[in-house]
């Protein structure tokens, strides 16, 4: 069993300085709230966890997209298939040692997901946690709450992933994501980084569960999410 909802709050990008940010201070910005968002769920489980959320400007003028252009036109990277042995998937990452300083840690990956690109299996990250921002188009995050060794493809949810949903989950958790008529871009703040190419970077379960071979299950249904945040209460 798994509990229906978890309180992260507090957790979002520096203040405002007035000033352009440079694209090194996104990157250090992204990860900072990995970092703080990993720590308090994994505050909520000792055991492997998953969590949906959003992510929201809570002003005017406030551009997520734009911060991300600055990144990517100060540090550009070249996406290269297949990512974790799908053709469909292309990706490459901003390590933070490499952006940032020696000193820092973790690395942003950008994944961009072709339309139909439903043949990544259901995997695990044991050496890393993710926090993982669906930055354009959409698609499925698909989720168990067996175990790795354990797992038999009979518990899978498929939950849509849209622009500014956020995925996050902590090493051990059987997953994948796939997609159907649209494309989709993922930025996957992965907390240490590993290389794309190290044999640590994932682990495949005994039972081999992709999107493509897997009819839904559950109904499909269009319904506001159970938790609301309160925005005003007329004073008395």
């Amino acid at each position: 069993m798994h509990t229906n909802a978890v309180t992260l709050d507090g957790i979002q990008f520096p203040p405002a300085t007035g000033c352009p940010m440079r694209g090194a201070e996104v990157l250090q910005a992204i990860l900072s709230m990995a970092n703080q968002a990993i720590d308090r769920l994994r505050s909520q489980s000792a055991r492997p966890i998953a969590a949906v959320g959003r992510l929201r400007g809570t002003g005017r003028g406030v551009h997520f997209r734009d911060l991300i252009h600055t990144l990517e036109a100060e540090h550009p990277i070249t996406l290269t298939a297949p990512f974790e042995d799908s053709a469909l998937v292309a990706g490459a990452a901003w390590d933070a040692a490499q952006v940032i300083g020696v000193h820092a840690s973790g690395a942003l990956a950008k994944l961009q997901w072709c339309a139909g690109a439903d043949d990544l299996p259901m995997h695990v990250h044991e050496h890393s946690d993710r926090f993982i921002i669906v930055h354009e188009g959409r698609g499925f995050f698909h989720v168990s709450d067996q175990t790795v060794g354990a797992f038999d493809g009979s518990d899978v949810r498929s939950i849509p992933a849209r622009e500014r949903d956020v995925f996050l989950f902590t090493r051990g958790v059987v997953h994948t994501f796939s997609t159907l008529d649209e494309p989709m871009t993922l930025l996957s703040c992965q907390v240490p980084y590993l290389a794309f190419d190290d044999p640590r970077q994932y682990r495949l379960p005994p039972f081999r569960w992709i999107a493509r071979d897997q009819p839904e299950r559950r109904p499909p249904r269009v319904a506001c999410d159970p938790a609301w945040s309160v925005l005003a209460i007329q004073a008395v």
